[in-house]
């Protein structure tokens, strides 16, 4: 077998001789292995060794290729630590940082790489388009989630922090923990439902919603754990309305809108009040916790929210669409849901003799949950009030109604 004029130019630049070059060309390598030894960079001593192995052994050494040589990844970088390691923002450098707007390939490619056609296999996928997912700074909201983790069973004071509390104000908590514990169970089941579907290129978004999964780990356990601490047991389920509105979701953006925007929007205001109606340190800790991963949500969802409509066409009628349907939903369950809202009273109220202080601190909560909520949609260009769910509005008017 004659090597090609450019392999021997190759080898010849790498300090191989007329004798080397000979011994490889009668070797049983094919020519295209040789090739790719060059490319490896194959200094003389090291294409000696190889070739001598070759030639005591050719029939387990001939079928060899080395074809992962020939990618047409880029090569050469080297990512640099940042203050907090070398976290994915870092490594997103050059090609490995450019994810195109749409996904070219069916299976588990990562980005950066380049599938073998002889050996490719569609996948489950179908989210290839961008815009669909992503989400600006998601690496750094993934990194940020990492350092942030907490452990319920250690970060919060179990021995410490709780204290015995009237029956009333007790069994209010508990309830509050329950309904929150539910809603962490569902946030898990929903976004998990969307791993499979998203492509491997955006794998920064399935990242960042593995940590949103963990996140809502946390919620169903550290609330259910509150509600099992200290005497009161677990109290009644949500009615579910809100629920079905997410699992109903088409769209994996009709799902954020519906948890990462409207819900967390609500669960955010609630936990920044948290300290009006938190009894113990104990419960404060707990809802500032919760309150550092809630943000961090709602930031991924009005950050998809903005590149969804920069760049999907119709995306106002879509996302307007969609958020009447998420708050028809939540309204409904704000209305029905009387669990927590007179739980809320009670805690409000610190106790059964001041109902009306209780009440109009829950119209306080709503008031500002739906101007947050409001105040978040137009920071990213949506005039939400014209079209706003009239059940959101009475809410905030009068908590009570139904």
């Amino acid at each position: 077998m004659q090597l090609t004029p450019a392999t021997k130019i190759r080898a010849q630049h790498l300090g191989w001789d007329d004798e080397l070059i000979a011994r490889y060309e009668a070797s049983p390598l094919r020519e295209e292995t040789i090739a790719n030894l060059t490319m490896l960079n194959f200094a003389p001593d090291r294409a000696l060794t190889f070739v001598g192995k070759v030639e005591a052994n050719p029939d387990a050494m001939k079928g060899l290729s080395f074809k992962f040589i020939r990618t047409r990844s880029e090569k050469g970088l080297r990512a640099v630590p940042g203050p907090n390691g070398l976290g994915t923002p870092e490594i997103n450098i050059g090609s490995y940082g450019q994810v195109p707007d749409h996904w070219p390939y069916e299976n588990d490619t990562p980005l950066g790489s380049h599938p073998d056609p002889a050996i490719y296999v569609p996948g489950s996928y179908h989210i290839f388009d961008k815009a669909e997912v992503w989400a600006d700074g998601v690496d750094h909201l993934y990194e940020e989630a990492i350092r942030e983790r907490w452990v319920p069973a250690t970060d919060l004071p179990w021995d410490t922090g709780l204290t015995d509390q009237p029956e009333e104000l007790e069994r209010a908590m508990c309830q509050i923990a329950t309904a929150y514990s539910s809603h962490g169970l569902t946030e898990q089941k929903i976004i998990a439902k969307w791993f499979e579907p998203i492509s491997y290129g955006f794998h920064d978004v399935k990242l960042f919603l593995g940590t949103q999964v963990y996140d809502a780990g946390h919620k169903v356990e550290a609330f259910r754990k509150r509600a099992l601490a200290n005497g009161g047991g677990l109290g009644q389920a949500p009615l579910g309305i809100m629920y079905r509105g997410w699992y109903g979701a088409l769209k994996f953006t009709e799902m954020i809108l519906g948890l990462d925007v409207l819900y967390k929007s609500y669960e955010v205001s609630a936990f920044e009040m948290a300290g009006d109606f938190a009894k113990t340190e104990l419960d404060r800790k707990l809802f500032e916790l919760m309150l550092r991963d809630s943000r961090r949500h709602l930031e991924y969802g009005k950050r998809h929210l903005l590149w969804y409509l920069q760049h999907k066409e119709n995306a106002p009628h879509f996302v307007n669409m969609w958020l009447g349907r998420a708050e028809n939903a939540m309204s409904q369950e704000l209305r029905h849901t009387k669990g927590e809202k007179e739980a809320l009273i009670v805690l409000f109220a610190d106790g059964m003799e001041r109902m009306s202080v209780g009440v109009e601190k829950l119209r306080q909560l709503r008031q500002k949950q739906l101007r947050d909520y409001v105040a978040l949609l137009d920071s990213v260009g949506i005039d939400r009030l014209p079209a706003l769910n009239a059940g959101m509005q009475k809410i905030a008017e009068d908590p009570l109604a139904v």
